[in-house]
């Protein structure tokens, strides 16, 4: 692997906090205002890995999906997505691996701007 260097210009980014739990999987998060997301942050105490799912209200499949360990994991977008910016978007989540319920509950923090 070869080492490069980048610069690169963050904006001030506003952010959203969902928490979601085994009775209550998904919740629809409003920006306000036409946005780009630019970072998922999630923590949970469950034993196996989760999986978070974004998509927008009018969709049935996600543009964005990760698996997120116990404890406190993150994922910063070098390019925002999605690439057309929203107002609304639904967050899930869904026990993965050995878990058949979310015992503990899942915080997700987003991090938008807007454009």
């Amino acid at each position: 692997m070869s080492e490069m260097r980048v610069n690169a210009y963050f904006e001030p980014a506003d952010n959203k906090v969902v928490e979601l739990t085994d009775s209550e999987r998904s919740q629809e998060v409003d920006f306000g205002t036409l946005s780009h997301i630019t970072a998922i942050s999630v923590s949970h105490g469950n034993d196996d890995y989760v999986i978070i799912r974004l998509r927008k209200v009018e969709d049935t499949r996600p543009f964005w999906s990760a698996k997120f360990y116990k404890g406190l994991n993150g994922q910063v977008f070098i390019q925002p997505i999605p690439a057309n910016p929203l107002r609304k978007v639904v967050v899930e989540v869904e026990p993965g691996g050995s878990l058949t319920a979310i015992n503990d509950s899942v915080l997700v923090n987003i991090s938008y701007i807007q454009g």
